[in-house]
């Protein structure tokens, strides 16, 4: 039997539920991740570069400002997201967790398949070289 990569996401998120971290605190990380878009910004802090900043991630998932300032509020209040000032640029970064719990979220959020994100690698790698 072949496994695609949610079959892997699915499998990472079920052990997750067993270890049983803190119930509230897992809800809300789950709900943070249950939009495409958060997840997208997620999968592109851990696959393609370490920060990243909001114009980049509007030019990357082609999406507007006011969206994806909503999703980097939201995946900063669950606590998935930290942010540092750099001259007049702000950068998101994956915030340093080393619960078991949360390396299984960055593992499991790391397995989805580069085809499925061709067209955000492509303009990620434009952006980067710009940079």
């Amino acid at each position: 039997m072949r496994y695609n990569a949610y079959d892997l996401i699915l499998n990472h998120l079920i052990f997750i539920i067993l270890m049983k971290p803190d119930l509230q605190h897992s809800i809300i990380i789950f709900k943070a991740l249950s939009e495409i878009t958060r997840l997208k910004i997620i999968w592109l802090l851990i696959n393609m570069d370490s920060k990243i900043c909001v114009t980049e991630i509007i030019e990357v998932l082609n999406e507007p400002q006011y969206n994806v300032s909503r999703h980097l509020r939201i995946l900063s209040k669950a606590g998935i997201l930290d942010e540092v000032k750099e001259g007049k640029w702000v950068y998101y970064f994956i915030k340093s967790n080393d619960s078991a719990f949360f390396q299984h979220i960055k593992n499991a959020v790391g397995t989805i398949s580069d085809k499925d994100m061709t067209i955000e690698i492509q303009r990620c790698k434009q952006r980067l070289i710009a940079r």
